[in-house]
């Protein structure tokens, strides 16, 4: 009873969050800073920079939870790595309810215009250009910054101590041009994820160290994490009341 206490809990926690901005830092000494690596976009759109977000005021509303939209599919989009771990950061999922299952979408030597295919089964399993899957407990999942040298980074602000190590962008139907692609908008269920690779109280805060676009993904609605925590609840219950045969 009190592991399904704490699931609970932790869905209404997750349900009730509210999204504050994170600050950015422009001037931590690092070219480009995060507003120019967004503003490329545009301009190699030829859409007008009035359109682009604002770094510090236009941050989507998300907690760090996102779902593969029906299609089943999502692909990644390595926009640029500025840090100097570049070349062993490492960019993924991992299960929200287990973040030790995680599954590895850019490694390394990841370079600008990189992508990476996700998709995901009615079984829960995932898997990265339909390689070998891994078994996550729902459709849920986060995203996380690996780094050589130290911590692994969520894109759950509560999974590092509460330290917000990514901000996220959502399109609103913008033209934009990613890196070695053709423009094309930036729809609203595309987001471009911006990594602090550095613990927050000894960081810069630019948030540029690596930034990542996904598409076609969703942001949960808290009543639907909410129904799911009862779900695996009651899974976790019936398997306790189950009797040996």
């Amino acid at each position: 009873m009190k592991s399904m206490k704490t699931l609970l809990a932790g869905v209404v926690l997750l349900a009730s969050a509210s999204a504050f901005a994170t600050p950015v830092n422009l001037a931590g000494g690092e070219n480009p800073n995060l507003q120019q690596v967004i503003n490329s976009l545009y301009t190699n759109a030829g859409t007008s920079l009035a359109q682009a977000p604002n770094v510090n005021l236009n941050q989507s509303a998300e907690i760090g939870i996102f779902q593969v939209e029906a299609s089943g599919g999502s692909v990644s989009t390595m926009i640029i790595e500025v840090a100097g771990n570049a070349g062993t950061n490492t960019f993924g999922i991992y299960d929200i309810y287990n973040p030790t299952t995680y599954l590895q979408l850019f490694s390394g030597a990841a370079s600008s215009g990189g992508q990476a295919l996700l998709s995901v089964n009615d079984s829960f399993q995932f898997a990265v250009n339909f390689g070998t899957g891994v078994q996550f407990s729902s459709s849920l999942f986060g995203y996380y910054l690996g780094t050589a040298n130290g911590p692994t980074f969520y894109s759950q602000a509560s999974l590092n101590g509460g330290a917000d190590q990514m901000v996220a962008f959502q399109g609103d139907g913008d033209v934009i041009k990613l890196p070695t692609k053709p423009a094309a908008i930036w729809g609203s269920s595309s987001f471009i994820l911006a990594w602090e690779d550095q613990p927050l109280a000894g960081s810069d805060y630019d948030y540029q160290d690596m930034v990542v676009y996904v598409e076609s993904i969703s942001v949960p609605e808290p009543g639907s994490l909410a129904l799911l925590g009862l779900g695996l609840a009651g899974l976790a219950g019936a398997a306790r009341r189950k009797k040996p045969v």
